[in-house]
């Protein structure tokens, strides 16, 4: 029998998002549940060794988190939308739409390392239309966009 004692602490903190805010709006419902895929995966460990444990290399300085504003704005916007929260015009039509990053930042899973691989190898793998950025921007890129993400699209350049 599973109990909470035996689950590990981020699915017991997710458990406890998704009972107290629900599921609509955050990726988490439905048949094309972002749960069942690039979360899940994560949350057991099972990303390629060169995403594990990654850290940003780069300080959260103002200069990286503009620039990483101005790097979101270009590529990710469409998409993900202003506030990070999947409601860009682009991702409107997608299914399954583009994730909630607004909310799902704040997750114990989203780490450094989780936005690194995420952005670098694109939603293909999850049936996701997000495409991968690792030919198109640099580490430095992706990391400045991770500090941009983590600030919860707030800094309004």
């Amino acid at each position: 029998m599973l109990s909470l004692r035996t689950l590990p602490i981020n699915s017991i903190l997710l458990l406890v998002v998704m009972v107290t805010g629900g599921c609509q709006h955050t990726g988490f419902s439905g048949p094309n549940s972002i749960f069942k895929g690039r979360y899940s995966q994560y949350m057991q460990g099972n990303i390629p060794d060169q995403y594990d444990n990654l850290t940003n290399t780069l300080p959260a300085s103002t200069e990286n988190i503009i620039n990483g504003e101005k790097l979101y704005q270009t590529q990710c916007l469409g998409c993900h939308g202003k506030y990070g929260k999947g409601d860009g015009l682009s991702g409107q039509q997608l299914t399954p739409r583009p994730a909630n990053l607004a909310f799902s930042r704040r997750l114990p899973v989203t780490t450094d390392a989780f936005f690194f691989w995420t952005i670098s190898e694109g939603g293909k793998p999850f049936g996701s239309a997000m495409p991968a950025f690792k030919e198109k921007l640099s580490d430095t890129e992706i990391w400045q966009i991770t500090h941009y993400i983590n600030t919860g699209f707030n800094l309004g350049v």
